[in-house]
């Protein structure tokens, strides 16, 4: 039992120095004795349990991922309740922290998919299937084509990225404008649920039926 916590810990310590690093110096510019000398193992160490850089970073983003998807599931979608802005903003709070949380790593994913010769997988596996359980729960109530390829669009470019940049840069902004955290979440909060979700509310109904929303024509 003890060598099993030995070795949770020390891949914790692996994959939080990763994280730390990759998000300071980029991927590229990361180097993996730097990742063992603020991990506090030996480089050996890395390679017994990553067999490269490359598999630190897929483990982090795909731990990344499982937690945020894990928090938007259909039925959590499906609770949303467009006529009570608290609630709302309740569910974006928790949100919020939850990405919070993985701060590093959805910086190194934003990073990497800035690159020209990214194939951008990281950042858009996350986002396709956030996107696909958004749509599962408008399907069953009878999103059309049309419709969906519009939400496509607008959950993209007004939900999902404001979000994950808020996370990337709601430190610097903090120190550059003088806000304590509660004053520029609210700011924040506040600016993307008059704009993202009253839009929004426009083509998800509020009224819903045993199935989930109902969707306007």
């Amino acid at each position: 039992m003890k060598q099993v916590i030995n070795e949770f810990e020390s891949k914790r310590r692996i994959l939080d120095a990763a994280a730390d690093i990759f998000a300071d110096k980029g991927f590229d510019g990361a180097r993996v004795d730097e990742i063992a000398k603020a991990a506090h193992v030996n480089k050996a160490l890395i390679y017994y349990y990553f067999k490269s850089k490359e598999e630190l970073l897929e483990v982090l983003c795909h731990h990344t991922m499982e937690d945020l998807l894990g928090f938007m599931t259909a039925e959590t979608i499906k609770s949303l309740d467009f006529k009570e802005p608290q609630h709302l903003k309740n569910f974006l709070e928790e949100y919020l922290d939850a990405l919070e949380e993985h701060e590093n790593v959805i910086r190194i994913m934003l990073m990497e998919s800035l690159k020209r010769s990214s194939d951008n997988s990281m950042i858009f596996s996350l986002i396709q299937e956030t996107l696909s359980r958004m749509f599962a729960t408008g399907r069953e109530a009878g999103l059309t084509i049309g419709q969906q390829s519009q939400v496509e669009v607008m959950e993209f470019f007004t939900g999902i990225m404001p979000l994950l940049t808020y996370v990337v840069y709601h430190n610097l902004w903090m120190q550059r404008f003088n806000l304590t955290e509660p004053e520029l979440r609210d700011r924040f909060l506040s600016s993307f649920i008059g704009t993202h979700i009253a839009y929004s509310a426009k083509i998800y109904q509020p009224q819903k039926n045993s199935d989930g929303w109902l969707i306007s024509e």
